[in-house]
């Protein structure tokens, strides 16, 4: 091996892990916390469920929902759980941090359990939290490396700055923001809601109810919740179909995830609704609910002869309706920057990501990656759109059987 080569291999290793030039180290042994991984969920009793009272915890990482995901998503990505505990010297709890490790072309990749369904990705914060400055980024994130064992890459996407009035300390590791942002509505009562074109949203009522009585309803027992996903299944397909040009839910293990979560915990904080005809269930919403927070996931609806009446605006507006009525204080619309969002007078949600190497493997990756990043931005975009659809043809997949879906 060339000098040249060697002093470039010290340097790459000296550099593990990084993070932001802002983020000041302390002294090793100064911090006043203590990290250790925890081997099991069950070893944890502070860790909310979403029925619980606890507003520094986001839907997506409470414990029931990241139960049902390991059992579902998690076994099938062959993801590892890495539950990090850090506390104060005294014992009192700062945080939680549900993280997995999976393997991704050959390195070992950190990041939370997610795998593409979870919008927002945070540490479950306590009050003690709020103590941790930006000088204890540094060791904090160093420790908690350590505690999580060998890994080449940590990916700590979709990021918010803070998790109910608390800073979120991995914010601060965070070296650009995330592509896209999270939107939400803040509720009080039904009458202080602006509603965008309500006399339209009448008019659509009207034409729709001369087809049949209009009623709104959320699935809860065993034979509703599975009719009323079938339909859900289908009309997201479809829809993905006309978007994406695939149907979608090719996360292995997505479609178990959604709907054992319903099963379990229609009445905890999953909520499956929908918008019914007669006899035709027309518009489907899938729906977490956590600490006075609706999150709207997932939706769909029926076409054809429906699709002018836009049921899945009119279900929509029925939920906000229905949030107003049963102590919803935010309508969390979810990640993504679809113009129907920006009809409300909603908010954005800033989300964020930090990307750190953890071995030499990794450090070669994330520099190969920024590479080819950088040449993808050269190119025009004429070549940008025919490699996109030449990689939608390749990932073309058929329809799914949903009779097989049980």
């Amino acid at each position: 091996m060339s000098d040249t080569i060697a002093t470039q291999h010290a340097d790459a290793l000296a550099a593990l892990p990084d993070w932001p030039e802002d983020i000041v180290a302390r002294p090793a042994g100064v911090a006043d916390f203590t990290v250790e991984r925890v081997r099991e969920l069950g070893a944890l009793p502070q860790w909310p469920r979403l029925s619980d009272s606890h507003s520094n915890a986001l839907a997506f990482q409470r414990r029931d929902h990241l139960e049902i995901w390991l059992e579902t998503i998690g076994r099938s990505l062959g993801v590892s759980p890495c539950f990090i505990k850090v506390s104060t010297k005294s014992g009192e709890p700062l945080m939680i941090l549900p993280l997995g490790v999976a393997k991704k072309y050959g390195l070992r990749v950190l990041t939370f359990l997610d795998g593409g369904v979870a919008d927002y990705n945070a540490p479950v914060l306590y009050p003690a939290a709020t103590a941790l400055g930006t000088a204890d980024v540094a060791p904090l994130w160093k420790a908690i490396c350590r505690a999580a064992g060998p890994f080449d890459i940590a990916r700590l996407e979709k990021m918010p700055e803070s998790v109910g009035g608390i800073k979120n300390p991995l914010h601060a590791l965070a070296r650009q923001r995330w592509h896209i942002s999270g939107h939400y509505l803040p509720l009080g009562d039904a009458l202080s809601v602006k509603r965008p074109n309500p006399k339209e949203s009448r008019r659509k009522l009207r034409r729709l109810s001369e087809h049949g009585e209009v009623r709104f309803g959320i699935a809860t027992d065993e034979r509703e919740i599975r009719t009323v996903f079938d339909a859900f299944l289908r009309q997201k397909s479809r829809r993905y179909m006309e978007s994406l040009g695939h149907p979608g839910f090719e996360v292995p293990g997505q479609i178990s995830y959604y709907l054992t979560l319903t099963q379990r915990l229609s009445d905890r904080g999953v909520q499956l609704a929908y918008l019914q005809v007669g006899d035709d269930v027309i518009a489907t919403a899938w729906n977490l609910i956590s600490d006075g927070r609706l999150y709207y996931m997932m939706a769909g609806y029926e076409d054809g002869k429906w699709r002018r009446h836009s049921p899945s605006w009119l279900l929509l507006e029925e939920l906000v309706n229905w949030s107003c009525r049963n102590g919803i204080t935010i309508f969390d619309f979810g990640i993504g920057d679809e113009s129907y969002k920006l009809k409300w007078q909603e908010t954005e949600l800033p989300l964020w990501s930090a990307v750190h190497s953890n071995s030499l493997p990794g450090w070669i990756w994330l520099a190969v990656e920024a590479a080819l990043l950088k040449t993808k931005k050269a190119l025009p975009q004429s070549v940008i759109d025919f490699l996109k659809k030449c990689r939608g043809r390749l990932n073309s997949r058929p329809t799914i059987d949903l009779a097989r879906v049980k």
